[in-house]
Order: C-alpha cells, then sequence, then structure tokens
C-alpha cells in the first residue's frame, strides 16, 4: 500500500470509512517543514452495482459468473459462454446481495418461469467460490447472494426474515469473469 511506502519519508494518516474500515484518503506530512497533502484513494475496480450471471444447462444445473459491475457488463459473457457450451439453455443476470447484510431488500428477488424455477439445481462443481441462490419454485423468483469463500460460508448464510426465511436454497458454484468478458 502507498501508505506503508510514504510512512519511510512522512508522518502518514490515513483516512478509513465506516462500516468497512476501508482506506478513503491517506494524509502526509513532512515533519521537517510541516507541509501537508491529502489525498484521495480512488479504487477504479470497486463493484458498486454487484451483479452475477445466472447459467442454467439442459439437466437444470445452474452456475453462477461474476461478479460484475452492473447488469449489462453481468449479461457480456452470455455469448462466450453458449459458444463455449452445449449443455447452457439460458443465462440471466441478477442483482448479487451482499453476504454483510442479512435483509434482503425487495430489488433482490427476480422472477422467472415457474417451469424453470421448478427444474433448477445447483450444478457439481469445484468452483473455489460460491452464490447462495434462494428460491421460491412455486412463485417463479430467486435472489442470489454472495460471494462467498466455499460452500460452508454460504450455507451458513441466514437472511433476517421475510421470503428469503421460506425460500430453497441452492449452492452454486460462482465462475470468475475476466475483465475482457464483463465489458460495460
Amino acid at each position: 500500500m502507498h501508505g506503508d511506502v510514504a510512512s519511510e519519508h512522512f508522518d502518514v494518516i490515513i483516512w478509513s470509512r465506516d462500516p468497512d474500515g476501508r482506506p478513503v484518503m491517506l494524509t502526509l506530512a513532512d515533519l521537517h517543514t510541516g507541509d501537508t497533502i491529502t489525498l484521495a484513494i480512488l479504487d477504479s475496480l470497486e463493484i458498486r452495482d454487484p451483479h452475477t450471471l445466472l447459467a442454467v444447462h439442459t439437466g437444470g444445473e445452474l452456475t453462477a459468473h461474476g461478479p460484475t459491475n452492473g447488469a449489462t457488463a453481468a449479461d457480456s459473457p452470455a455469448a462466450t459462454l453458449a459458444l463455449d457450451s452445449t449443455t447452457l439453455t439460458a443465462t440471466r443476470p441478477v442483482p448479487l446481495h451482499a453476504p454483510a447484510i442479512t435483509a434482503l431488500p425487495a430489488t433482490c428477488w427476480v422472477d422467472l418461469p415457474t417451469d424453470l424455477a421448478a427444474a433448477l439445481r445447483p450444478a457439481l462443481d469445484d468452483a473455489r467460490t460460491a452464490v447462495l441462490v434462494l428460491l421460491n419454485r412455486a412463485g417463479g423468483r430467486l435472489a442470489a447472494v454472495g460471494p462467498f469463500p466455499g460452500h460452508a460460508a454460504a450455507d451458513t448464510w441466514q437472511p433476517d426474515d421475510g421470503p428469503g426465511r421460506a425460500a430453497g436454497r441452492l449452492i452454486v458454484p460462482l465462475h470468475p469473469v475476466t475483465t475482457q468478458d464483463a465489458r460495460p
């Protein structure tokens, strides 16, 4: 980090934001002259509108791809996935709810055909990360929560209340999307 290198020559103050403690500004002070400068730390790769691309295969196996910044970026690798797979039947970009927040807003839920909802099941895959898909099969709705560092972490997550508590749970593999695949 810049603060580590700068601390060899300056007094460094790191300004962090609540609640996650991420640094947002760095103040450097020269002790000999008293000069100071404050720099804003911008993260151009930060995902502000997390989405994932859910992919359904012929047997109903469900996988996730992402996370990406926004629905358009999530949908962009769909054509490549279709060309690379003979079993892909449908894709859908969906909002990806942060696991740190246990209250699921209504905007997380996405409608889908009830016949498709009835057929969905998690793909058996050895991906390192996972997404929890909360599925209301009868109502044809789902919500995606993640990413999680693995199956066990996804399995322990519980929503506060509402429709997420009664929904079915599918833990699906999350495959990374390269920057080139996820063009906004």
